[in-house]
């Protein structure tokens, strides 16, 4: 018989493992399928931003994520010059408004920005996921898959072994830009296309002593030989330099990288090592419907853009956060089915916007990082931007008020957008609280609320910080109920009574009773 599992996950980068760890978060064990056996030989996403730590809380790997990060801490200068060891810091007087924004975000997320290259992080998630009781299957591929109104059986095919059924309730596609998945289920794409074709040259060389004068996270190398940007891995001796100037690449071998590495580096004896090099398109493409049936796209999958700030896989953990709950809900027969209708309505527009923002900086790394500092670029409000995403539609009773001003970060807990932060205590902070389940916060005069919250089986906090419920806009006596991706889900300010949110958020009140 071929064996059932509720969720089964292909593809085991950074959309796979944050769903897969999720889900087990909620109480769901999936099966996790990864067609390649190791971990990926380029470096990949480096930039975590305080929206995707905070997830890495909620699942209580953030000390673990700190101390992998911790090598890089302090990489964050910006260079220019002919070469690396010619660099000087680049002018950022262009960017002064957003250093002085970036400054604000301790004050409104527990999670800090970190350096941890995608090649570090992705080995913490993976064994996460196997000690928490994941099942993951590396070097394991999924050749097909068919569905119907019971559940999805995909056709695996592991390297050492005969291939097997295996019959999901749900199939999340996680497997990258080029998805199978979505190209079997012929979901077309659509935005800008392609934009810049790019070689990443990863390689080994100890430049310690260089990296100590210089702690740089980007340096921007404008050189007669190479053109392009080097971005630090370890701050010792793993690099990445990314061009776009060889489109011949496939008949360059490594001793021609290693003399170019020298050049571009600025230090011609240098004992350097490749370790692997990958052509790689910049582009912006997003799918037209990130559902089909039980299907779920994820990630790169779903939505393909330029990886200035890491833009792609930030987004991806953002996804896997709106999904895996949902998806648990269901499962658990708490939610109804069209619940997960509310996955494409929320993350398809989110995603887009991300990807045609992105999309504003082209070309290679370098023309990249030399757009996105200069002094005439445009810049949306960064904490706005970060911080105060509101959903449109979806899994939320909206409370009447207009939506969230773009230009500057004041959600005031209007349902569709993010918790506001405020530390309870030393260690905890309101974010932390969402999740598993609703979760219902409350302002100290509660006692309406803990009898509502016992009824409805939802946990309740309350929350007797003042500043908090000032952002909030909620009186002593308010409450917000909270999704376990951190979003407001109702306000007290509706006129929609507590009891009836809770059926529409899970998608089980009927057509009728559509919130006001």
């Amino acid at each position: 018989m071929t064996a059932r599992v509720p969720v089964l996950i292909s593809g085991g980068g950074i959309a796979g493992l944050t769903t897969a760890l999720l889900l087990r978060r909620e109480g769901v064990y999936p099966v996790l399928v990864e067609k390649h056996a190791g971990v990926s030989p380029q470096p990949k996403a480096r930039r975590f931003n305080p929206r995707s730590t905070e997830v890495f809380r909620l699942l209580g790997l953030a000390a673990e994520v700190a101390e992998a990060s911790a090598p890089l801490a302090s990489f964050s200068a910006v260079l220019a010059g002919p070469t690396l060891v010619a660099a000087q810091a680049r002018d950022m007087s262009g960017m002064r408004e957003r250093r002085l924004q970036q400054a604000r975000i301790p004050e409104l997320s527990p999670g800090p920005n970190v350096l941890c290259p995608q090649v570090v992080l992705e080995p913490i998630l993976r064994r996460a996921a196997e000690e928490r009781g994941v099942s993951v299957r590396l070097g394991t591929e999924l050749v097909s898959f068919t569905q119907d109104g019971d559940g999805v059986t995909a056709l695996l095919k592991p390297a050492d072994g005969e291939p097997y059924e295996l019959t999901a309730d749900y199939l999340v596609a996680a497997d990258g830009a080029r998805s199978p998945v979505r190209t079997a289920l012929g979901i077309p794409r659509g935005g800008h296309g392609h934009l810049a074709d790019n070689l990443d040259l990863y390689f080994r060389a100890d430049l310690t002593g260089l990296a100590r004068e210089k702690p740089f996270n980007l340096c921007e190398i404008d050189n007669p030989v190479a053109s392009g940007a080097f971005l630090s891995v370890n701050g010792t001796d793993r690099w990445l330099f990314s061009t776009a100037d060889f489109p011949e690449a496939r008949t360059l071998g490594d001793g021609d990288w290693h003399d170019l590495l020298r050049i571009v580096i600025g230090i011609p004896d240098l004992d350097v090592e490749l370790l692997s090099r990958s052509p790689w398109e910049s582009a912006m493409r997003v799918a037209d419907r990130f559902r089909e049936g039980r299907v779920f796209l994820t990630g790169d999958a779903a939505h393909m853009m330029p990886p200035m700030a890491a833009a792609g896989a930030n987004t991806a953990i953002a996804d896997a956060a709106n999904l895996a709950w949902k998806l648990a809900a269901v499962l658990a027969g708490q939610a109804a089915p069209a619940l997960l209708d509310t996955y494409d309505a929320e993350r398809r527009p989110a995603g887009y916007a991300i990807a045609e923002a992105s999309s504003t900086v082209r070309g290679h790394v370098g023309d990249m990082l030399a757009a996105y500092t200069s002094p005439d670029r445009q810049h949306d409000d960064l904490l706005a931007t970060m911080f105060g995403t509101q959903y449109t539609e979806g899994a939320f009773v909206p409370d009447g008020r207009d939506p969230a001003p773009v230009d500057h970060y004041a959600p005031a807990g209007r349902p569709g957008t993010r918790v506001p932060h405020a530390w309870i205590d030393a260690r905890t902070s309101t974010v932390d609280y969402a999740g598993p389940g609703l979760t219902l916060l409350t302002g100290p005069d509660n006692g309406h609320w803990i009898t509502e919250a016992d009824r409805l089986g939802l946990r309740l906090v309350a929350v007797p910080h003042q500043g908090w419920l000032a952002e909030a806009c909620l009186p002593a006596d308010g409450a917000l109920l909270v999704r376990p991706d951190v979003i407001v889900a109702w306000h007290s300010a509706s006129a929609t009574p507590i009891a009836e949110a809770v059926q529409w958020v899970l998608g089980t009140a009927v057509a009728s009773a559509q919130p006001q």
